[in-house]
């Protein structure tokens, strides 16, 4: 089956895959998750070296880890967790239809590009309605909350056009080995998915009253299904894109 479909002739763009929202469903879920450990991971770092009584750049992260837009977030952590993630995929889709057939260069450098888009956003539009401020000027948090924004935006794009380049290419050509690598690697991504959420749920439960201050036992569960769908998803995409030639290559060496 032809996974391209006709577009205008542009010397600028490449062709539409028929497959991009699949495409874009893989990448932009593994690229939400790098980008929820990049933000919780600066959270955590803000909360460990802030203080108040120190200097300049301590009482800015020190802000940063505690202000209005962080405990309007936290009061409904499992739903800004899932708000995450739809907002991460939408943003996944419009990438895969919009930008990534018309933008030049490599995957990672194209999702980058692409994520400005909602960084500026970000900064302008979503900052001032948490009660942040336009740039985050309210927070008092100095350059932070713009930087630590543009560092979580970069890891976002980055990952997401690293991701959909390599499920791109996983079946560009009509050769019969690589529909059949395609489809192993579908059906991969799948079964990772399925068994990454399972065992995240339950090591989630699990650990969840070591860590009662941080969240509930819910919170604590969801947080372990997306993290373990999202490892699943990366790892059975990429062991599932194997071939019937693959393996027997693999057989003969052996012998």
């Amino acid at each position: 089956m032809d996974r391209f479909a006709p577009t205008p002739a542009d010397s600028r763009s490449e062709p539409m895959r028929t497959d991009w929202v699949r495409i874009s469903v893989i990448a932009g879920f593994i690229a939400t998750f790098m980008m929820t450990v990049t933000v919780t991971g600066g959270y955590l770092l803000a909360n460990a070296i802030g203080d108040m009584s120190g200097g300049t750049v301590a009482t800015w992260f020190e802000a940063l880890s505690g202000n209005e837009m962080v405990d309007t977030i936290g009061d409904s952590v499992a739903v800004g967790m899932v708000l995450n993630l739809i907002v991460g995929l939408v943003w996944a889709l419009i990438y895969g239809r919009l930008a990534e057939p018309v933008l030049n260069g490599p995957g990672w450098l194209k999702g980058i590009i692409f994520a400005m888009v909602p960084f500026l956003l970000s900064i302008l539009v979503f900052f001032p309605i948490m009660g942040a401020g336009f740039l985050g000027a309210d927070i008092g948090a100095g350059p932070l909350p713009v930087l630590g924004n543009l560092v979580a935006h970069v890891v976002f794009g980055a990952v997401l056009g690293f991701f959909f380049a390599i499920e791109e290419g996983s079946g560009i050509s009509d050769d019969a080995s690589e529909h059949q690598a395609s489809a192993s690697s579908e059906r991969g991504t799948a079964l990772g998915i399925l068994i990454g959420g399972v065992v995240g749920a339950i090591g989630g439960y699990a650990i969840a009253p070591t860590m009662d201050d941080l969240a509930s036992r819910p919170v604590l569960a969801l947080a372990g299904v997306l993290t373990g769908a999202a490892i699943g998803a990366l790892i059975g995409s990429l062991t599932g894109m194997t071939t019937d030639e693959d393996t027997a290559a693999r057989a003969d060496r052996k012998r």
